[in-house]
């Protein structure tokens, strides 16, 4: 099994603080916690929440007992990875301009570019590399007394040894170590340039703005312009032609009758074939 790599956790801190300030976004003391293994970065975020951590606080893991993925799959977090998740508390008027995961989602297939990581985006949130799944997104939101209350869970294959992956997963997953031949930059590494890419883009959301944000998510996003299959529901799929994204992040998607067009706010593409 591979051997955790080191987390260096005052560079944790650092990196999360420089994201922080450079993106204007204010926050009072977060609180930063870095872990070898435990059992949710996204339930200990939500401890931490209710304690009355302030937005911008963040949990890191190196490992998970028990991480789980969208629509309530397990997902398989095995030393070798990184793991996190970001307490953040979007407004009414954030939340109508574009998903914070789609941000995650762009934000780490940015920051697996910079290390020579040729990422795509998968509508919504998923992040793969030539098919395979590298890197995944999760948002867990609820309220309080104070308003929106957002977990923002991150899971990145680093190091990690696929072949400790269970068969069904092992099959459709790859790592940055895997695609660099062997070789994967400290996690520390990859962490910094995800907080220094999605802060920005959070900022960006807060102060209003969000366009330059949706062309670079769909310039980074495949199947667009394909024809695609999406499970809507274990009962419900809509097929047709994937043609872009929508002023608030929604997957637009064209009838193959050529006669109707909807917005898909969630989903899951189960299949994309080529024209």
């Amino acid at each position: 099994m591979t051997e955790a790599l080191p987390l260096d956790e005052a560079k944790a801190r650092s990196a999360h603080e420089a994201a922080l300030a450079s993106a204007r976004f204010p926050v009072s003391d977060p609180q930063i916690e870095v872990h070898a293994s435990i059992g949710s970065t996204n339930d200990r975020a939500k401890e931490l929440a209710a304690a009355g951590a302030p937005e911008g606080s963040m949990v890191v893991s190196l490992a998970q007992e028990s991480g789980r993925g969208r629509r309530g799959r397990a997902w398989s977090s095995p030393s070798g990875g990184l793991y996190f998740s970001l307490l953040l508390r979007p407004d009414d008027a954030m939340l109508r301009r574009l998903p914070v995961t789609l941000l995650g989602g762009l934000a780490a297939v940015q920051t697996l570019e910079e290390h020579d990581v040729p990422a795509t985006l998968k509508w919504p949130n998923d992040v793969h590399v030539n098919g395979r799944k590298v890197a995944g997104i999760l948002g867990e939101m609820d309220r309080d007394e104070v308003g929106h209350r957002l977990v923002l869970g991150v899971g990145i294959n680093v190091a990690t040894d696929l072949s400790a992956l269970p068969p069904e997963v092992a099959e459709l997953a790859t790592s940055v170590a895997a695609v660099r031949g062997g070789e994967a930059p400290p996690p520390e590494v990859l962490l910094e340039s995800f907080l220094a890419h999605f802060f920005g883009h959070y900022g960006a959301i807060r102060r209003g703005g969000g366009a330059t944000i949706l062309a670079m998510a769909s310039a980074r996003m495949p199947l667009l312009g394909q024809p695609i299959t999406v499970r809507l529901s274990p009962e419900k799929r809509v097929s047709g032609i994937a043609s872009g994204l929508s002023a608030t992040g929604g997957l637009v998607l064209e009838h193959e009758d050529g006669q109707r067009r909807e917005v898909l706010l969630a989903g899951e593409v189960e299949e994309v074939r080529a024209k």
